[in-house]
């Protein structure tokens, strides 16, 4: 739950001027999210409150939820063909305002709801759900609600720009680490083997010189190899990247927000998992991985991060499992909303797989998989 301080009132107490300026003044988008979701119901009168928001285009569910049936709406995806579903399709914010339910795998609610602007991926609604108040009201009331979650989806966007700083840094990184540092080697080698000739006079024999001249023209070719692939990354389309690259890209990024490098552990044949791995999965598994370090960074408090990505046969199917384990303080029972887990839950069942979150000592893992389609 978010902390109660001054740029985070208690929602049933805070005026929309407070609630601006919590916005205002950044922070967490996950926290401010869930006090603008927490400030539906008081405000509208409404049982709850839901926060459904674009996984990927065309696709969309419950990402925040308030109210006695939280559980069963997060995570959970608007059913295609209702009323919801068309609106966000057609983006319409006429259309999302006209929506009188909340239709969810299966399950109807009552409901108000208005559009969110949520990025490239298509628009989100925010929705009071239950309660007795008119809808006319109820919109009322969540329409200044609504473009405060657009402000702060719109800070969550701002993250590109500090995504690309990260970049840089992992390039200027791996320029250091392995291309710069090949080349200081050969240039120490070709520095001794200078100043022995100056010594020695021409006593040095001809098999050390070639040895020498050997060894830095491996180092050069092996600079320049790192320099090339370093190189061909830049210039492949982010689409065009294969599983393995996206996921040691991601476990680069998560650094800065951990403050030390995830441990990654992928199958020995990394390659056969990039070719075997339909891309619509590679892409939840890439958001598991990214969604699980960032839930690391910023509850965990651990000083150790493990990511492990494997496949492997189970009976007749193939299976792809993500698991992701750190050293922190665990899983606070005192937090039943888990919009992470939740979103990883629905990435797990649409190809019929599970997520779990496992209590260590110390630490959580969570564990995620799914079933590959047949070949």
């Amino acid at each position: 739950m978010t902390s109660q301080t001054p740029t985070s009132p208690r929602p049933a107490e805070a005026s929309l001027h407070e609630l601006a300026a919590a916005v205002g003044a950044g922070g967490d988008v996950e926290d401010l999210l869930d006090l603008l979701v927490r400030a539906v119901p008081p405000r509208t009168g409404a049982a709850g409150a839901a926060l459904v928001l674009p996984q990927r285009r065309g696709e969309w569910s419950v990402e925040v939820a308030e109210g006695r049936e939280a559980a069963l709406l997060l995570g959970a995806a608007p059913d295609p063909g209702s009323a919801l579903h068309a609106a966000l399709v057609s983006g319409d914010p006429e259309a999302v305002g006209a929506v009188d339910e909340l239709a969810l795998e299966g399950r109807m609610w009552s409901a108000s709801a208005e559009i969110v602007e949520a990025g490239e991926q298509g628009p989100g609604a925010l929705l009071a759900v239950g309660g007795e108040t008119s809808r006319r009201a109820a919109r009322r009331a969540l329409e200044p609600l609504a473009l405060l979650v657009s402000l702060a989806l719109d800070d969550r966007r701002g993250t590109a720009e500090q995504d690309l700083d990260d970049e840089r840094r992992r390039i200027a990184r791996d320029l250091h680490d392995l291309a710069i540092q090949e080349l200081f080697a050969v240039g120490m080698e070709l520095e001794g083997l200078t100043s022995a000739l100056d010594e020695a006079a021409g006593a040095v024999s001809n098999a050390t010189i070639r040895r020498s001249v050997e060894t830095s023209l491996l180092g050069v070719e092996n600079a320049v190899a790192q320099i090339r692939q370093i190189v061909q990354s830049l210039r492949r389309e982010r689409s065009e990247a294969t599983l393995s690259e996206r996921l040691r890209h991601e476990t680069g990024l998560a650094t800065a927000g951990l403050g030390f490098a995830p441990a990654l552990r992928l199958p020995r044949n990394a390659a056969a998992m990039d070719a075997e791995v339909p891309e619509e999965i590679a892409e939840d598994v890439v958001a598991v991985v990214r969604e699980a370090l960032a839930n690391a960074a910023r509850h965990a408090h651990a000083s150790a991060v493990a990511v492990s990505v494997t496949l492997f046969s189970e009976g007749v199917d193939r299976v792809v499992q993500v698991a992701v384990s750190d050293n922190g303080r665990g899983i606070d029972p005192s937090v039943s909303r888990r919009s992470g887990l939740a979103n990883m839950s629905s990435r797990a069942r649409r190809h019929q797989g599970w997520v779990d979150a496992i209590s260590l000592e110390p630490g959580t893992m969570i564990n995620w998989r799914v079933t590959l389609p047949p070949a």
